[in-house]
């Protein structure tokens, strides 16, 4: 079997374990932001593609314990078959991290774990570093003195699913979106509103779900090219992914009110193949106020990054209110507002989260 590495957004862990759970992988170990598992060679590309949480896999080359000096951290690294993992047609790329370990100098472990890789492939004089037709990352972990070896096999985080032509100002990562449907409690068959839909993510994440559509769309996987990863692989586990697929009259509601972001969000379903499936509206959330709603909120309003800080509290005011006036509304809102849960008389669980770096929480009307 091989060890993987499936890394999350801080707080979005469980959902990841969930998710590697549902394939029957072996978990060995959960971390702050990290989910250790072990499979077979399919796993590299089946987690790629149906990870709607996670941010990274890795392929985990080795792993050392109680490596506090240079010396050994060298001679582990460079005794790695690297000729296996990289052909002399690939470009090395090296990055290091540490963690609570007595090797704490980020660019020296860096520097030496490039000169190790480099010293184990160079036999004929080619310099595998200079190459630039195919690149391959490799990241060092030292972590309590433990040291790990790993492959990035997603290339690009796997949030970026490839279907958003154009961000608002203030994007809600994919895999975070896909986590606030889910932690939503949304029922796939009952009505669901995102009233900020800006570049339309909550809403296209909802239709994926709903529909079971692997979120591989438009994207390109490092490992692809990877000459000993059977090339089939892949191939074979996309056609598994769209034989999985199915469709249901859906009732998701996105609204904005620019005009011109409700067009971009309408492009950006129509890339994922969701258009269908989502009703998009231009109007201002104080609409909603005038008719009675039920279903599911989900949604990232504005809440300093988008609008001026006077405009907040009464967007704030809006959506508390419309929670408490439809007993048949569930679900809640992401926001880093904190005066958010004291403006009605209504409970909350609270989930905390980041969004771009910075601190909010899930609100879930109780």
């Amino acid at each position: 079997m091989y060890n993987y590495l499936l890394t999350s957004s801080l707080w979005l862990e469980s959902l990841v374990k969930n998710e590697v759970q549902r394939q029957d992988y072996n978990i060995t170990e959960v971390q702050d932001k990290a989910v250790y598992f072990e499979w077979w060679e399919e796993a590299i590309a089946r987690m790629n593609l149906w990870s709607r949480f996670g941010n990274i896999l890795y392929y985990v080359v080795d792993t050392e314990k109680s490596i506090t000096d240079f010396d050994s951290y060298f001679e582990v690294i460079k005794k790695q078959d690297w000729r296996k993992y990289i052909p002399k047609d690939y470009e090395v790329i090296v990055k290091a991290i540490s963690i609570k370990s007595e090797l704490g100098a980020t660019p020296t472990l860096q520097a030496l774990g490039k000169k190790a890789i480099v010293s184990a492939l160079v036999g004929d004089d080619i310099l595998y570093e200079h190459a630039d037709t195919w690149q391959i990352e490799v990241r060092i972990l030292m972590e309590n003195n433990t040291l790990r070896i790993l492959l990035n096999t997603s290339g690009e985080g796997l949030h970026k699913r490839g279907y958003r032509e154009m961000t608002g100002e203030a994007p809600l990562k994919e895999n975070i979106a896909a986590g606030l449907v889910i932690l939503s409690g949304w029922k796939y068959k009952q009505p669901l509103y995102d009233m900020f839909c800006g570049s339309g993510t909550i809403a296209i994440e909802a239709a994926m779900i709903a529909r079971n559509i692997a979120p591989w769309l438009k994207r390109h996987f490092a490992f692809k090219n990877w000459p000993w990863i059977k090339s089939e692989i892949l191939e074979s586990e996309k056609k598994r992914a769209e034989e999985k697929e199915f469709s249901w009259e859906y009732q998701i509601y996105a609204s904005d009110m620019r005009k011109e972001v409700i067009e971009r969000a309408k492009r950006s379903a129509k890339f994922a193949w969701v258009e269908d499936s989502i009703s998009f509206s231009a109007q201002d959330v104080e609409s909603y106020l005038r008719r009675e709603i039920s279903g599911y909120l989900v949604s990232n309003p504005p809440y300093g990054l988008r609008l001026e800080e006077d405009d907040v509290e009464g967007v704030h005011k809006i959506v508390a209110e419309l929670l408490r006036k439809n007993s048949g509304l569930y679900g809640g809102i992401i926001t880093a507002h904190s005066e958010f849960e004291n403006l009605e008389k209504i409970k909350y669980k609270k989930r905390k989260l980041y969004n771009g770096g910075e601190l909010c929480y899930f609100y879930k009307k109780i």
